[in-house]
């Protein structure tokens, strides 16, 4: 077989069909032979069934894990030589299918291909200021192909990463002499599950950021985790002089603070439009702050993997 693609979902109902339908019309016509394995990671809606209605899907059913081990286990059913990572939010775009056609049938060393996301048109202010402009180091997760050679050859996702499972396979990937890592920006693909809000926005950082502090190791070689901590410790030393009554201490340092967070904002989104420096400036606040939260949720839950 030419191709698995392999969708982890955890009630993704609202998006499995969208995703499914992008596959079908990318491959439509390509002459692969392919299959779609949808990892049902312990669904608590409709989503077995509504991924199940589509002739060329096969819904395997698990109890609930990390999606670095829900990706694995689907590659433990797949078939093909080609491994895409789909996830169950994402609609694959453009080319996609064409590049993904020449990739299986190039018979190319080991590789590791794919390309972080874009957003859909009618995007959230969030989704424009900052997933739009965000820079990635790596191939997201949810785009993310690599051939069966090259996927032994790494071992798989890490099973025991909560989160930043795609940034641990990409830098070993990078490393290896022996795989081709090359990013493709003609395997284009729609994130549909980006937070829309500043709640959702929050809450989505707080779950990324856990796996920053999974373990000592992982929290040292963080840079976000590190800059993280020193949010943090800002707050509690201005609270501390809040308290004190030392209010014009206060009001200085909140000015620095807010200054300096401007600046990392800045340097974070270098090149990007002018206008969106004051919008990006408060989405890199909240960000840190959920990245910050995010030690305390990794202390809580520490004995799950998901």
């Amino acid at each position: 077989m030419d191709l698995s693609i392999i969708v982890p979902a955890f009630n993704e109902e609202d998006y499995i069909a969208s995703c499914c339908s992008s596959i079908s019309m990318a491959l439509n016509g390509k002459g692969l032979i392919y299959e779609v394995i949808i990892i049902n990671n312990g669904s608590t809606d409709n989503t077995a069934t509504v991924a199940s209605s589509f002739s060329q899907v096969r819904v395997i059913n698990i109890s609930r894990t990390s999606v670095a081990q829900a990706r694995n286990i689907g590659v433990e059913y797949a078939k093909g030589e080609v491994l895409a990572f789909i996830d169950a939010d994402v609609v694959l775009e453009g080319d996609w299918g064409s590049r993904i056609s020449i990739l299986c049938k190039s018979k190319v060393a080991p590789f590791v291909t794919g390309f972080q996301y874009g957003i859909r048109e009618d995007s959230s202010w969030i989704e424009r200021c900052w997933f739009d402009n965000m820079k990635s180091t790596h191939i997201n997760g949810g785009n993310l192909i690599a051939s069966r050679d090259a996927f032994d050859k790494l071992c798989g996702f890490n099973p025991k990463l909560k989160t930043g499972e795609d940034v641990d396979f990409c830098n070993r990937a990078k490393i290896d002499p022996e795989i081709k890592y090359q990013p493709d920006s003609k395997l284009k693909s729609i994130h549909l599950g980006y937070p829309t809000d500043i709640r959702s926005f929050m809450n989505r950082e707080c779950w990324h950021g856990e796996g920053d502090f999974m373990s000592l190791n992982a929290f040292l070689n963080s840079r976000i985790a590190l800059m993280a901590i020193a949010y943090g410790l800002a707050h509690l030393i201005l609270l501390g002089f809040l308290v004190s009554g030392k209010y014009i201490v206060f009001l200085v340092l909140i000015f620095l603070f807010l200054g300096l967070n401007l600046i990392i904002s800045e340097m974070r989104f270098r090149g990007a439009r002018k206008n969106l420096i004051l919008q990006n400036s408060i989405l890199n606040y909240v960000y840190f702050i959920a990245r910050f939260i995010s030690l305390f949720r990794a202390i809580k839950g520490r004995a799950k993997n998901y």
